[in-house]
């Protein structure tokens, strides 16, 4: 049992013993020692027990005092940071702190009492009155593309310290901060509506179709090789540790090689610069004398001595050399007919798990909508499968924890998921085996580097992951771009992005596919389907709130090609529509060559936007009461929404058609006049079918023509 360093700091707090627990009214983890726990006169503080989401920064599950000089404000820091994750909240909204934030929120006082020290020639909390205060604001304010909502923040500091004076030895303010007003006031900060304040950017669909399709590769085609390299290469690492060949056995060895190389027309191998195996190798110490002392059964310190290191040399301005120089196998890629990449070494393999891994998480986090806290929760084990609610077809669960909105520990959960998934899982876990079982944990998204075995959960590192992920496979392009950029840049992936692009389609592209033949509307189906309707992760109720985003962002798409871009729409509800975006037109004063306000354009459209239900072959801004689609005696149908799989496009008055639309009407078309061109068919059917191609082309014509019916 490890013993406790006396306390390095004299417990002179009115409000706290030097022995008190810093958590002590913190639910902790099953494995905490009790006499490990950190106590309040300790200067380094541990949080871990207290921390269970395994996506959270190591450097978050700790506070350090030590650099705070000042035994005021140390105290003070040490009291506040107590109080705050240990006493009542003296804010009605404001509850404890989570130990995961404590160091974020040392940071923020730390910079406010170095503001009070420096103004006031040392730190007193009785010394700060309302002139500091607005000293402070305006120092904030100062700084050159500092927000309204980071000031704010920064605000919260002073506000929070003054209020949880009654737990400070030093005491409260000589005055309440700016008479009570919260920190977004003062700031000037207001909050957005709820509907409108995910801010988190939705990846564009080229780019994450794109990632996708890279991803199933990896998981379907390539992983298969990755982990047959890595076997070899295990294999290779213990038949050495057996009986290292030394001296003139290890000369002979490498002469019988060498002689196999030339035989075989394979160069010696290369170790190359950077990732991918890609690039050209640096101009010196090109020959990868590891590997080869490795397939030789030799240490590579040997291999460097002259008699050896020349035979090499001169086999190598011979033979040239070979990047990779293992021969574990290399799958063909049925889009080129070509080796999907070089020969493996033992840095392509590591640079190609990083990958693999990095693929498996995209697959999971794009396809199952799960949140990266949920994602890095998964265990070993965490994915079944079994029969559907109504016993006809088999599910894939994922069994996680959910945080968000549960308690510390959080709450276990299941995910219904789509086949890749469970292929991808399978893959996690397996690319972290030797990590899992050196580290004794369980979580299958762990970091592939030993350096630190401590340190296991990928925790902040996925975004690093998926970043690199993507710069490697646009380095197996020559021109650098397999995956789309934007606006001239790389996409720079973040872990809320994927949830966010996947309930937006879901709400909004249905229809859209989103991995071989999987549509999001199947999707949708799946991963609702184990909560009776609704997410217990909230995936639905983000759905819902996307949906009704991208409804309105539907119509003002509509508003724009049809008055600004001059395309029309077709279909039975098209005029009706040109007569509402003129009327909206002439109110707003849309004209060339003057902006208005998007926001009131929005606003206008609104009405629109609630309507509005994206459909494979139209769009149907829905009124029940001239829904064709719709059996007004049918009791079993949904009267408030449109049955998009009974539309009748061409006849419905809610229906409307745009370019988006044309490529399945002209495969109908196409379709139909294959099927004309078969002199089996009668003279009745061949009439009928001529009649409905006759049709769908007098629809799709204004979209072609550029004109509106």
């Amino acid at each position: 049992m490890k013993t406790r360093v006396e306390f390095t700091t004299t417990p002179w707090s009115k409000h706290r013993r030097a022995d008190e627990l810093v958590l002590a009214t913190h639910t902790l983890r099953s494995n905490a020692d009790p006499q490990r726990l950190s106590r309040f006169g300790d200067d380094r503080w541990d949080l871990r027990p207290a921390v269970f989401r395994e996506n959270v920064s190591l450097g978050l599950t700790w506070v350090d005092f030590g650099a705070i000089a000042d035994p005021l404000r140390k105290m003070t820091a040490k009291e506040f940071l107590w109080a705050r994750m240990n006493e009542p909240s003296p804010l009605p909204t404001q509850p404890r702190m989570a130990p995961s934030s404590a160091r974020t929120a040392l940071t923020g006082i730390t910079g406010f009492m170095d503001f009070v020290s420096r103004e006031c020639g040392g730190f007193s909390m009785h010394a700060v009155d309302q002139p500091l205060l607005d000293a402070y604001l305006a120092e904030l304010t100062s700084k050159p593309g500092r927000t309204k909502e980071r000031i704010a923040h920064m605000l919260s500091y002073p506000i929070l310290l003054d209020r949880y004076g009654p737990y400070l030895t030093l005491g409260s303010f000589s005055c309440r901060p700016w008479r009570g007003r919260s920190q977004t006031q003062v700031a000037g900060f207001s909050r957005k509506p709820l509907a409108v304040e995910n801010r988190t950017p939705r990846i564009p669909e080229p780019v994450i179709g794109a990632l996708l399709r890279w991803s199933l590769k990896y998981i379907d085609l390539f992983a298969s090789d990755i982990f047959a390299a890595r076997d070899d290469l295990e294999s290779l690492r213990r038949a050495r540790s057996d009986k290292p060949l030394l001296g003139g056995a290890l000369t002979d060895k490498l002469d019988l090689y060498i002689g196999r190389r030339c035989a075989t027309g394979r160069g010696i191998p290369i170790r190359l610069a950077n990732r991918g195996g890609h690039s050209q190798p640096p101009p010196q110490e090109r020959i990868n004398f590891d590997l080869i002392a490795l397939q030789l059964g030799g240490k590579t310190a040997h291999l460097l001595e002259p008699v050896r290191r020349q035979r090499l040399d001169r086999a190598f301005s011979l033979l040239g050399g070979e990047v990779g120089g293992m021969d574990s196998r290399v799958t063909i890629d049925p889009d080129t007919g070509q080796p999907w990449r070089e020969r493996f070494d033992q840095d392509s393999i590591a640079r190609e798990e990083r990958m693999l891994q990095a693929a498996a998480y995209v697959v999971c986090a794009y396809l199952t909508g799960m949140r990266d806290s949920e994602l890095q929760a998964m265990r070993v084990g965490c994915c079944t499968t079994g029969p559907s609610a109504d016993g006809l077809v088999e599910r894939h669960r994922i069994r996680s924890t959910v945080y968000k909105m549960r308690e510390p520990a959080g709450e276990e959960a299941e995910w219904i998921a789509v086949a890749p998934v469970t292929r991808a899982v399978a893959v996690a876990e397996r690319i972290s085996e030797g990590q899992r079982a050196a580290r004794g944990v369980e979580t299958i998204w762990q970091s592939l580097p030993m350096a630190n075995p401590a340190s296991g959960e990928l925790r902040l590192g996925v975004g690093s992951l998926i970043n690199d992920f993507r710069a490697g496979l646009d380095g197996m392009a020559d021109d650098g771009q397999v995956i789309p950029q934007v606006d001239g840049a790389p996409w720079r992936f973040t872990t809320r992005q994927f949830r966010r692009t996947l309930a937006w389609h879901i709400a909004n592209r249905p229809f859209g596919t989103v991995a071989g033949k999987i549509q999001y509307k199947h999707a949708s189906v799946a991963m609702f389907e184990g909560y009776s309707g609704s997410s217990a992760s909230g995936f639905r109720q983000e759905v819902e709130q996307e949906r009704a985003l991208g409804q309105l962002d539907d119509v003002v798409e509509y508003y724009e090609q049809a008055v600004k871009a001059n395309l029309p729409a077709s279909g039975p509800a098209a005029a009706r529509l040109r007569a509402e975006f003129t009327r909206i037109r002439d109110e707003l004063g849309d004209l060339p060559g003057r902006i208005v306000d998007p926001q009131r354009l929005r606003a206008m459209l609104a009405h629109l936007g609630r309507t509005l239900h994206v459909g494979v072959l139209a769009d149907c801004f829905f009124d029940p009461d001239t829904a064709l689609c719709l059996d007004q005696d049918n009791d079993d149908l949904d009267h408030f929404m449109p049955a998009l799989a009974q539309c009748r496009p061409d006849r419905c008055p809610n229906a409307c058609i745009v370019r988006r639309h044309l490529p399945p009407w002209q495969a109908s078309i196409a379709e139909a006049e294959r099927l004309l061109a078969d002199h089996r068919m009668s003279p009745l059917q061949r009439t009928a079918l001529t009649r409905d191609i006759e049709r769908m082309r007098r629809l799709i014509a204004p979209l072609l023509e550029g004109t509106a019916p």
